[in-house]
């Protein structure tokens, strides 16, 4: 995947933005797929430590999250929209995909994202993320409404713009598929 130009935000959401945040969903998307290929109810269901999350409870919190995020953003855009409201954005779009995609800093998952097992196998749970995702790549490439002037309140970095919802997305995913790639270079991984 190309590295996100960092460019300033002028006006509404370029078709570049919108062809580079497309293809950044459908990019992570293939690497969370190619994460998950061949592998074992065993491996799959493998903790590190009692207190980690196993791969098929990092893809259930990634349909959680994006879920999460686009319910909230389809609902901000029926909401006017209020330009004014870009001085509360403190991080620009490369800076939060960087900060995203880092394993470097943790943050405690809030409770309605932390993963139960509610869509049941993982087979189950990746059709539930293809789901979501395909609702999120075709809303984002004919939503007409101009995403840099509607918001989304995140738990770390405050006001994002809707642009940067959707970099958000694809950033937590991938986020999440390094957390996967770690889990499986552990000693103790199955290798079944």
């Amino acid at each position: 995947m190309e590295p996100l130009p960092n460019t300033p935000v002028t006006g509404p959401v370029t078709e570049t933005e919108r062809t580079y945040a497309l293809n950044a969903l459908q990019t992570t998307q293939g690497l969370l797929h190619e994460a998950l290929a061949g592998l074992s109810p065993a491996q799959l269901t493998f903790k590190t430590d009692p207190d980690r999350w196993s791969i098929a409870e990092c893809v259930e919190h990634i349909v959680l999250v994006e879920r999460g995020i686009f319910k909230y953003m389809q609902r901000s855009m029926d909401e006017p929209a209020d330009a004014s409201r870009r001085a509360e954005i403190k991080v620009s779009d490369v800076d939060m995909v960087r900060a995203v995609r880092s394993r470097g800093v943790t943050l405690a998952s809030p409770a309605p994202f932390v993963p139960t097992g509610r869509y049941g196998d993982t087979d189950a749970t990746l059709a539930a993320f293809d789901e979501g995702r395909s609702a999120v790549t075709d809303w984002l490439s004919t939503q007409a409404g101009d995403l840099r002037t509607h918001f989304f309140p995140h738990i770390a970095f405050g006001t994002l713009d809707g642009y940067q919802a959707m970099l958000l997305i694809s950033a937590h995913g991938e986020r999440h598929r390094k957390q996967i790639e770690e889990i499986k270079t552990n000693p103790a991984f199955p290798h079944d």
